[in-house]
């Protein structure tokens, strides 16, 4: 008896160090989570969080957060603390989802409680609410979890900007048409010369166009022109991730996809396929500026140009 009870407690005790390790372990994994997080001032009380998966741009109000997009699925857990721990445990009563990729998209159901207003066009909702395959990453999606998904969505044909009041101030939003999504949008704050692009634009690194989901080429040349068209040589454009860009940035932009697109077109009519083009080095004199997977950016630009054409969208 007394030796069972012994080996009980042994047990016990074994557990309880056991559980206590793991807990720690847990505390401590958290602990790395948050500290890769960072805050900035952007201007005019705009903040940039950095560190959960893309950029997210937060603006606090006496009775609530505005977010735009809330970070990969793996991030949402830090980010939420993050958030408490720098801005208040304020709700977050607006947030918006610059496209629907889980990097932007896979905090919604964490940081979002039912009163929370998404946000995003009505193509964003739809890539969330269904199921699909994407070759280019080799990964099937499956639908979200109704938390996660936007409950304020609006149509390409809508007048644009549309706008909200938050904290009395102007939100300006629209749609960037088939892009690097064809659920893209802005969100414009006018009063800070601020607009945030979402997978629009990139720093250092080529642009990802998600063909399956509606982005290609000529739709990434349309919208950086229409940023363009919105900016200055002082606005602030915040990319998906990296530091914030300038008109300049823009330009470079647009002169890249310009020439990269009429490089493809000329190879493709003469027979070539993707690896002849990735072989030629058709973006080696952009190579140094954008940086990341030009191969990847070639053959995602050469099937989107395809899909474009079968819309009836490539002129």
């Amino acid at each position: 008896m007394c030796a069972s009870r012994r080996q009980f407690l042994r047990a016990l005790g074994v557990g309880g160090v056991a559980l206590t390790g793991l807990t720690a372990l847990a505390s401590v994994r958290a602990q790395e989570a948050d500290a890769d997080l960072r805050l900035t001032e952007l201007r005019d009380g705009l903040l940039l969080l950095t560190g959960a998966g893309c950029n997210v741009v937060a603006r606090k109000a006496a009775d609530g957060l505005l977010l735009i997009d809330s970070g990969a699925p793996d991030r949402a857990a830090a980010l939420k603390r993050f958030i408490e721990a720098e801005l208040g445990p304020a709700p977050i009563s607006l947030l918006f989802n610059t496209h629907w990729h889980l990097d932007h998209t896979g905090g919604n159901e964490t940081l979002a409680s039912p009163e929370t207003a998404i946000v995003a066009h009505e193509n964003t909702r739809l890539w969330m609410t269904t199921k699909f395959f994407v070759d280019w990453e080799n990964r099937r999606y499956l639908p979200r979890p109704p938390a996660a998904h936007p409950n304020k969505t609006f149509f390409s044909h809508e007048p644009q900007p549309l706008e909200i009041d938050f904290a009395g101030k102007t939100v300006a939003y629209g749609h960037l048409r088939e892009a690097h999504t064809d659920g893209d949008l802005y969100v414009r704050f006018p009063e800070a010369n601020v607009i945030v692009a979402g997978g629009a634009v990139t720093a250092a690194r080529y642009p990802v166009l998600d063909y399956i989901t509606g982005g290609w080429m000529g739709g990434l040349e349309d919208v950086t022109r229409q940023l363009i068209e919105m900016s200055d040589a002082e606005t602030l454009i915040v990319p998906e991730a990296g530091p914030p860009q300038r008109r300049a940035d823009l330009e470079a932009q647009l002169e890249m996809v310009a020439t990269v697109r009429e490089r493809i077109e000329e190879m493709a009519l003469k027979g070539h396929g993707i690896d002849e083009m990735i072989a030629a080095k058709i973006t080696e004199d952009f190579d140094r500026r954008f940086g990341g997977d030009a191969a990847l950016f070639i053959a995602n630009a050469y099937h989107g140009m395809w899909q474009g054409r079968l819309r009836g969208t490539v002129a």
